[in-house]
């Protein structure tokens, strides 16, 4: 659906970074997450009139408007490891050299979620621009049926959960501090 070109132009990635991983994690986002935003069916239709130059005009400003810059922040949230670490023969490595310093795991993961949350945000814009055209892209609607297809997204904000510290799980030590009788 984009290019590494348009990766490069539209985020922080430089310019000599292997197009070829660029290329491969920019296709391991697009099917990981803009194939759940769309729906198999309309994801098909979206990958069949680029692959036959044929792109319907609400296609392009599905694709221009919404899709490219989700899947800019997805590829560089894909990407961190893939762009970090080099698979050779003598095992997986960190490439480094003497005037640059490697980040910690801490920043690597504030990255990624800083990465993430972008994503989400441009993935949602999306799918709310899809439900408000409904009659422009009815394939949003009927995905397909079988153990195969994805439906769309409702929402594409995710979280955690949190059940609470160790104590929290107790029920006798949750009913004390919070004063409920049993």
């Amino acid at each position: 659906m984009i290019d590494e070109t348009t990766v490069k132009q539209t985020s922080f990635i430089d310019e000599n970074v292997d197009v070829n991983l660029i290329r491969t994690t920019i296709k391991t986002a697009q099917d990981i997450h803009i194939h759940q935003i769309l729906g198999t069916a309309l994801y098909n239709e979206i990958l069949t009139q680029i692959d036959n130059s044929n792109l319907s005009s609400a296609n392009t400003t599905l694709l221009d408007d919404y899709l490219t810059l989700a899947l800019v922040w997805w590829t560089l949230y894909e990407g961190v490891d893939v762009f970090t670490y080099k698979f050779r023969n003598k095992g997986i490595l960190r490439e480094t050299s003497e005037t640059t310093q490697a980040i910690s795991l801490e920043e690597v993961k504030r990255l990624m979620d800083s990465f993430k949350n972008k994503a989400e945000y441009y993935s949602e814009r999306c799918s709310k621009f899809l439900l408000e055209n409904q009659t422009t892209y009815p394939l949003i609607n009927n995905a397909g049926t079988g153990v195969d297809v994805i439906q769309p997204n409702d929402t594409n904000y995710t979280t955690g959960w949190f059940l609470g510290g160790k104590d929290d799980c107790d029920p006798f030590l949750y009913n004390q501090r919070n004063q409920i009788d049993i």
